[in-house]
């Protein structure tokens, strides 16, 4: 059954996904032709080069020139660690999610912000704080911030039924590929409880993310404030005890997956 709010392209990337890692498909098989997928599916070869472009991101697949995408050896590593959105995180674990849209507006620079990014200090940016929603219950708030350049590309969307991703990966080929990530605690102003309707000085789970395109440009830095008693994270290793590996690098991370308590 098609689910009209999920981007066709994720769709199939989902299914693929899903049958590489059933061995429905296995390390080194090739996978059907990009116009097999189009008749199969239904849709566009764009389309269809956007889903196979998310597994090769991903490190699911590798493609030969002239033969086609097969399936990589799945190696126990930070590969198999996938830079998700807040959506496809809720939809993997079967929720529903929702934005509210707070505030879209052009801002001054911010030192911090402007050199994460890697543009000029003056350069003024697009400010974009949204409230996260689980099955209707706020569970985060977001505040991002964009360079001009990217941050224009949303002026007309709505980001309370879209995400970023969506916008910049679908209407504008612009992909987001990679991220970096920092971990720590914060405790709630006034505005954050609000939205998030709990008591100021609640504490908190704050993300910053860096997200970058091709060619390492970053397009847009997030902190995300996170209601610990609905959503945690938890964090698998995995240790190859046929090999020095974990010893010399520490163990390897195979998986970083958010828990949702509501």
């Amino acid at each position: 059954m098609i689910n009209n709010s999920i981007p066709r392209h994720q769709q199939i990337a989902d299914q693929l996904r899903d049958e590489i890692q059933r061995e429905v498909f296995l390390p080194g098989d090739k996978l059907p032709s990009e116009k097999r997928l189009c008749d199969y599916f239904s849709v566009s070869r764009i389309t269809v080069r956007q889903a196979l472009k998310t597994l090769e991101n991903e490190g699911l697949i590798f493609k030969k020139q002239g033969l086609g995408a097969f399936v990589s050896e799945q190696k126990i590593g930070p590969h198999l660690v996938q830079l998700t959105d807040f959506n496809e995180d809720m939809r993997r674990a079967g929720y529903t999610s929702t934005s509210k849209l707070l505030k879209f507006k052009k801002v001054d620079a911010e030192d911090d912000i402007n050199a994460s990014l890697g543009i000029p200090p003056s350069s003024m940016l697009i400010r974009v704080d949204r409230v996260r929603f689980g099955n209707g219950t706020p569970v985060a708030l977001d505040i991002t911030w964009l360079p001009a350049s990217y941050g224009q590309l949303l002026l007309d969307e709505d980001l309370s039924n879209k995400t970023i991703y969506q916008v910049l990966e679908e209407k504008y080929s612009i992909p987001i590929i990679g991220g970096k990530y920092k971990f720590t605690a914060a405790a709630a102003t006034p505005y954050i409880a609000k939205h998030l309707q709990i008591e100021e000085g609640t504490p908190l789970l704050e993300i910053d993310r860096c997200s970058k395109t091709t060619a390492d440009k970053k397009v847009y830095y997030q902190c995300r404030y996170l209601n610990p008693e609905l959503i945690s994270y938890s964090i698998e290793l995995s240790r190859n005890d046929e090999s020095d590996e974990s010893s010399k690098d520490g163990l390897p991370l195979k998986q970083f997956a958010p828990k949702f308590n509501f």
